[in-house]
């Protein structure tokens, strides 16, 4: 039971020296990578988009529609079955730079 005790407190991160949380010498968030997506609508049009790796699928239909002149309510996105939901981040779906998704219009 002691050994356990002794791993566990092994794999708890150490506080860095430097005092407080929350100070100014730490980066919030690191810078996200620009990535491009291409969106094909199997009618003819494809569209090249680029956009940030941490965007809501909604940030990028706003993207995607000023490029097409559609509305962002009218855009659906999806990979397969997959269909993309606005509020979650293109990183969470692992939507890397140069992937393709299907585009269709509701």
């Amino acid at each position: 039971l002691a050994a356990a005790a002794e791993r566990s407190s092994r794999r708890r991160p150490r506080q860095e020296a430097g005092g407080e949380e929350g100070e100014a010498t730490r980066p919030a968030r690191p810078a996200a990578a620009m990535i491009e997506v291409v969106c094909n609508d199997r009618l003819g049009k494809k569209v090249r988009v680029k956009c940030n790796a941490d965007d809501t699928v909604g940030d990028f239909k706003k993207l995607l529609a000023a490029q097409t002149g559609t509305k962002p309510e009218k855009l659906r996105l999806q990979k397969w079955h997959t269909v993309f939901k606005d509020h979650i981040t293109l990183e969470d779906y692992e939507i890397h730079d140069g992937m393709n998704l299907e585009l269709y219009y509701n």
